[in-house]
């Protein structure tokens, strides 16, 4: 739907509030509760009436204020994004939503994708709508420190094929170098590595806050430790200079989210879609 990298190669105007009015605009996302899930009466409904959890309700607030029609499609290979190659270097063969974002097959990815050094060379973000970062998500008899994890042989459980996976492969962080020879990939989904932590002994998970405060908040069986081991953000990704012309005129696609974002945030609906999804533990 709109023309990559316009706005590299001649002056954009900045913005025009009602330039994706009427437009449909092709989104991946992934599961992952409770950015994303299933409705349980979901083979009755179609599009994104099939969905619940913060996306959705995100996705229906940026089309209140942008007059569009956001079509949500899961994506095909059930990753983030991943490519690789060296930091610092381009890189073409992306998996995942990146990947489908880059390959033109979806408009914008929009998932708890966290906005990693290597992605802003392959698609544009937008400002951040929600921020986080690395921590663990333990049984609640585990110690309470990395150190001790690491002293009795836990194993650390790690979603594949995104930004994690790769900064415990390529960080000089002494920590991650010490915990990488007990990190246990597994997948598809961040739930299979929450049924595995329950069903197996001397396990955890190394998971985005986000993740680690929903299952925290509804069981009473783990905790987070309280060591953050980074500090990440999410934003929705787009094709670089990804961009729409109308009439004589070329218009900014991520100035347009940009405001939209900054217009949730200003009113506090982000905040009180957080405390709806990650609502306090009652332990």
């Amino acid at each position: 739907m709109w023309q990559s990298l316009m706005c590299l190669v001649m002056a954009c105007n900045q913005f025009k509030l009602d330039l994706l009015r009427g437009e449909t605009v092709e989104v991946t996302s992934i599961i992952n509760p409770p950015f994303l899930q299933l409705k349980s009466n979901a083979d009755n409904l179609e599009g994104l009436d099939k969905y619940e959890g913060f996306n959705v309700d995100l996705i229906k607030k940026l089309q209140d204020i942008l007059g569009a029609k956001f079509n949500l499609n899961l994506v095909k290979d059930g990753k983030y994004g991943n490519c690789q190659g060296k930091e610092g270097e381009s890189c073409e063969n992306w998996s995942g939503m990146i990947g489908e974002v880059y390959n033109g097959h979806a408009d914008m990815a929009l998932a708890d994708i966290t906005v990693a050094p290597k992605r802003t060379i392959a698609v544009d973000f937008t400002q951040t709508f929600l921020t986080g970062g690395l921590v663990i998500l333990a049984p609640v008899a585990a110690p309470n420190t990395i150190k001790e994890l690491l002293n009795q042989g836990y194993q650390f459980l790690v979603v594949p094929g995104g930004s994690t996976q790769s900064l415990f492969e390529k960080s000089e962080d002494p920590l991650f170098k010490r915990m990488l020879p007990q990190v246990k990939f597994y997948g598809p989904s961040l739930n299979d590595g929450y049924n595995m932590m329950k069903s197996t002994d001397k396990t955890v998970i190394v998971a985005e806050t986000s993740y680690a405060k929903f299952y925290a908040g509804k069981d009473c069986s783990v905790k987070i430790l309280g060591e953050r081991l980074n500090t990440v953000s999410y934003g929705i990704a787009l094709a670089k200079g990804a961009a729409k012309r109308v009439g004589g005129s070329v218009y900014d696609i991520r100035t347009l989210l940009d405001y939209a974002i900054t217009s949730l945030k200003y009113q506090g609906e982000l905040d009180s879609l957080e405390r709806k999804w990650w609502p306090e533990a009652n332990c």
